[in-house]
């Protein structure tokens, strides 16, 4: 007698197997929960999708053809102090592309619907702060080199494969960075006596990234403490020991643009202290006791400072 074989019973087995295999290899991104599990960054992404704005809408009024006017005068700077900005908003269109492929890599990372959907509007954000910045350099002169602090900062934040270190270093420090230069810019600004038409081309557009910039700190603010809530002792030692090494990447990429701030009115000292001010102020609202206080580093800055341009005073000259 020959019995058949069971094979519904083989067939949901051998589908059972093949899920617990296509979940190991990450298929489980796509299977996420409809129900939403946080209301507060459910609200971020309803604010992200309306707040949405278009450069193509404003591009003409931003940024005149260059052919048709001198650009020193239209912009009411001298030329060191624009090729100053050039320089220092070079540093911030890299910031803008870094953010764009981080907050790419963060959207296969994160655990909830809603997450993902709100880093799918930062990535959106980001292309079009790279716009804005393409055209602010591309009219005021070119885009400039990456510095090499800036560069081992976002490489290193793209290359850990930890989503809440991504986050610390993407939405609460390098975003939290370019709110501090964005507020000191726009101030340094003011005082040079920048003409309205200059206003609109540079100040205008940079306080509409400023809103998306807020969005993006506040998606790191409320969703950090729910990624690092039962962290062992081992992998807290390891989330500050990088959250003190970008810190300190931080500072190498704020001090290398030194005398371009300066042209632009813009301390340098003062901007590394409000950063760390608004970076310790993060950390209190999320309530990541994991994250290690800047209070000690930001009484530091001074005497780092200068140590480092002592350093650079000893330094041989470069061969001819």
């Amino acid at each position: 007698m020959v019995l058949p074989l069971p094979t519904f019973s083989v067939g949901r087995s051998l589908t059972g197997a093949l899920n617990g295999v296509l979940d190991a290899l990450g298929a489980e991104r796509f299977q996420l929960e409809i129900e939403v599990s946080n209301r507060k960054i459910d609200r971020l992404y309803r604010m992200a999708k309306r707040d949405q704005w278009n450069l193509d809408d404003r591009r003409e009024s931003f940024f005149p053809d260059r052919g048709d006017v001198d650009v020193n005068d239209w912009l009411g700077i001298s030329d060191a102090q624009r090729l100053a900005a050039a320089h220092c908003f070079s540093s911030v269109y890299y910031g803008e592309q870094g953010a764009k492929v981080i907050s790419a890599q963060l959207t296969t990372m994160m655990p909830s619907n809603e997450a993902t959907k709100f880093l799918a509007t930062q990535v959106m954000d980001e292309a079009r702060h790279v716009e804005v910045f393409e055209g602010v350099l591309t009219f005021i002169d070119r885009v400039h080199p990456i510095n090499p602090f800036l560069s081992a900062l976002l490489t290193d934040i793209a290359a850990t494969r930890h989503r809440e270190e991504k986050l610390i270093g993407m939405n609460l420090m390098v975003e939290g960075l370019a709110l501090s230069a964005f507020k000191a810019t726009l101030k340094g600004l003011r005082e040079l006596g920048i003409s309205d038409r200059g206003w609109n081309a540079v100040g205008t557009p940079i306080e509409a990234i400023m809103r998306d910039e807020s969005r993006h700190v506040g998606f790191g603010v409320v969703y950090l403490p729910e990624l690092l809530e039962g962290a062992s002792l081992r992998r807290k030692a390891e989330i500050r020991m990088r959250q003190l090494m970008w810190l300190g990447l931080l500072y190498g990429s704020v001090k290398y643009h030194q005398r371009e701030q300066e042209e632009l009115g813009v301390d340098h000292v003062a901007l590394l202290l409000d950063l760390l001010d608004d970076h310790e102020r993060r950390i209190e609202e999320c309530g990541a006791a994991v994250l290690v206080s800047t209070d000690r580093m930001k009484r530091m800055i001074p005497a780092l400072d200068r140590l480092v341009d002592r350093a650079l005073r000893r330094r041989p000259a470069p061969a001819a």
